[in-house]
């Protein structure tokens, strides 16, 4: 864009833009950004001209377009060697179609049916914690469980310890390659005989195996009313009739299994670690579980009465959303505030600013569930807060992640209290989404339950 009508923002370097400092720090370069230029900044990625958007009035306008003029684009292509076509990626009318054929199955009935598979293995998970007096890596305990309810719920298949293991480390070691690949040299990285690349490969086929004889198996029994049945038998009935291919079955099961587990998982790490530190908040959760519950095991049907369930995962989810900014790509001249951007800008909607932004915000890091009760809501904008997104590229999955999350931290947190190992606050990483570097050692500490009537 010419220099006059460029938005304020970093320089960076000659060369590279301001890939590098984007690269080694992430959310201190989107903080920066902010607190410097405002609510349009500007910048490049090598070539490539880039604009950050930390108002909900500029993200409103790139999630709920009418216009065509954004596409996922290249900032995601960095996805595209582990989910392929997957709903994720797809643009245009193969991914309206997609959709359409893939939303019955997210249903609100049908993923309240999800529910006794949740509660089972997170009871299950909860009395094998019971085990680790001296504390354990709650953040691995969180993704394992997460992926066992994956792979139940969405594909009625029973992961066995090492199918298990192949996933977690097929995700682990793209989330690497993925953090030292996403960007405009991805390509030329990508080609190169280094471990990062042999570890993805390697895990890819691995994860490429446990998905085809999760699909091989469901061919075989028929249709048991799960996702996996509907992505293996639907028809297309507002379309041609026609069903998916073998190849988009595959990738869209990949894409369910590794998003399904993951983010969910990485969300509640920070919820327990938030909950640990702010011991009152804790306290006020557990005695509604008290109050609503008694000494029975949780059930659906109660939610709408467990409602600092739902307050702590959403909180957790603006203070940490599992997407620092999500990326798109302009493809017509789009205009921001006095600024206009040629067709393939990239644009980073920065949800790790709006989500703490003191304008909309009060006390902003601090950690108060409250701010999600419905009269605090009200009056707050729209896009002050977007962890899944918005528009029609929502999320498909927001309401089976709330629904998980908030049945999680009932079941654990009736029965244990989080105890921090360490005084020091975890350190975001930023791979393939915001988790706890190095882990999170956490204490369970059990407590008494109050006997119901």
């Amino acid at each position: 864009m010419p220099e006059s009508t460029r938005p304020p923002g970093p320089k960076g370097s000659l060369i590279t833009g301001s890939l590098n400092e984007f690269h080694e720090a992430p959310l201190r370069f989107l903080e920066d950004n902010a607190r410097l230029y405002g609510d349009v900044v500007g910048f490049r990625f090598f070539h490539m001209p880039a604009v950050q958007l930390n108002h909900p009035d500029d993200v409103r306008q790139v999630f709920m377009n009418a216009e065509g003029a954004f596409v996922k684009g290249m900032a995601q292509e960095s996805f595209r060697p582990l989910v392929g076509k997957g709903l994720l990626l797809n643009e245009g009318e193969p991914h309206k179609r997609q959709r359409r054929m893939m939303a019955p199955a997210f249903h609100r009935q049908r993923v309240m049916g999800y529910a006794e598979v949740m509660l089972e293995e997170a009871a299950r998970a909860r009395d094998a914690w019971a085990e680790s007096p001296d504390g354990l890596d709650l953040a691995d305990a969180l993704n394992r469980l997460t992926l066992r309810i994956a792979a139940r719920t969405l594909f009625g298949a029973d992961l066995s310890l090492a199918e298990s293991d192949e996933v977690a480390a097929a995700v682990a070691a793209f989330a690497q390659w993925y953090h030292q690949t996403s960007h405009p040299l991805g390509p030329l990285l990508q080609l190169l005989p280094s471990a990062t690349n042999r570890r993805f490969h390697d895990g890819k086929r691995r994860l490429s195996a446990v998905v085809s004889r999760m699909i091989t198996a469901r061919r075989l029994s028929g249709d048991t009313g799960d996702i996996l049945s509907m992505l293996v038998f639907a028809r297309d009935e507002e379309g041609d009739g026609a069903a998916m291919s073998d190849e988009h079955i595959h990738d869209e099961v990949t894409t369910l299994l590794v998003a399904g587990h993951e983010t969910t998982a990485a969300t509640l790490a920070w919820a327990f670690w938030l909950l640990a530190a702010h011991p009152e908040v804790t306290a006020r959760l557990q005695a509604q579980l008290d109050e609503v519950l008694g000494d029975r095991p949780p059930q659906a049907a109660d939610l709408p009465r467990l409602t600092l369930c739902d307050q702590v995962f959403a909180e957790t989810l603006r203070l940490y959303p599992s997407a620092m900014a999500l990326p798109r790509q302009a493809v017509k001249p789009v205009t921001f505030g006095a600024y206009t951007f040629a067709p393939g800008t990239l644009i980073l909607a920065a949800a790790w600013c709006a989500h703490r932004d003191p304008r909309f915000w009060d006390e902003p890091l601090s950690f108060r569930p409250e701010r999600f009760t419905a009269e605090a809501s009200a009056g707050r904008p729209r896009f002050a807060y977007f962890p899944f997104g918005g528009g029609a590229r929502v999320c498909i999955g927001e309401a089976f992640a709330k629904m998980e999350g908030s049945l999680l931290l009932a079941t654990l947190l009736q029965r244990f209290t989080p105890e921090r190992l360490s005084d020091t606050a975890p350190i975001p990483e930023t791979l393939f989404t915001l988790r706890p570097k190095g882990g999170l050692p956490v204490r369970l500490q059990r407590r008494t339950l109050i006997r119901s009537e």
